[in-house]
């Protein structure tokens, strides 16, 4: 368990004092959680959101869940990891609600895309991320579940309701567009080369 100190009229209080708070619905214990795991916990849902509004709103619904179901936490298992899964779920059920349909490729079409080192090099972990943020809903949903937080096609396949097959051509897509977004990335980036005529 991480182990954060919080401090309130001279008296120190670690993680597992205001998760008992919280569990007794003290408010100003759930506020003290709510500011400490904020960064972290949008920070999660931003891989899944398409603007920062969209991902706070994740989190709201994400922290009102956790809340609910802090008494279901085990404090013999890592808060962090706990808090995170209840983001992601949070991030999925948002998702659900607001696509209309979801974005859905036959496997036949799909092919895995290499990845261009270099440039993953040279480009920033908040410009990857914004990149990201820019492939279209369903791709970016199977590519955070699978590349970032590690669930199996199977597992993806569950939380989404599609098949396996779907989510394989969804991660396909999303590294081509990733990739494409990348080339453009690099060609808006790199500065232009001074050419000489030579006679």
């Amino acid at each position: 368990m991480s182990v954060f100190v919080f401090f309130r009229r001279g008296k120190s209080l670690t993680l597992p004092d205001i998760l008992e708070g919280c569990r007794n619905g003290k408010q100003s214990a759930q506020k003290q959680l709510f500011e400490a795991y904020y960064s972290f916990g949008v920070n999660v849902c931003l891989r899944y959101a398409s603007s920062r509004e969209e991902a706070e709103e994740m989190f709201d619904d994400g922290f009102l869940r956790v809340l609910n179901k802090i008494s279901y936490y085990d404090p013999e298992q890592p808060f962090d990891a706990w808090f995170r899964t209840v983001m992601v779920r949070s991030a999925i059920d948002h998702y659900r609600q607001h696509q209309s349909r979801m974005v859905l490729t036959d496997l036949e079409d799909a092919y895995d895309v290499g990845v261009v080192d270099d440039l993953f090099a040279r480009i920033s972990a908040e410009e990857i991320l914004d990149l990201v943020q820019k492939i279209p809903p369903a791709y970016r949903t199977v590519f955070s579940l699978h590349v970032v937080d590690g669930y199996s096609h199977p597992e993806i396949a569950q939380l989404l309701g599609i098949n396996e097959g779907t989510s394989r051509s969804n991660l396909a897509k999303a590294r081509l567009k990733l990739q494409e977004l990348l080339m453009n990335w690099n060609t808006t980036t790199t500065p232009s080369v001074n050419r000489r005529n030579y006679v």
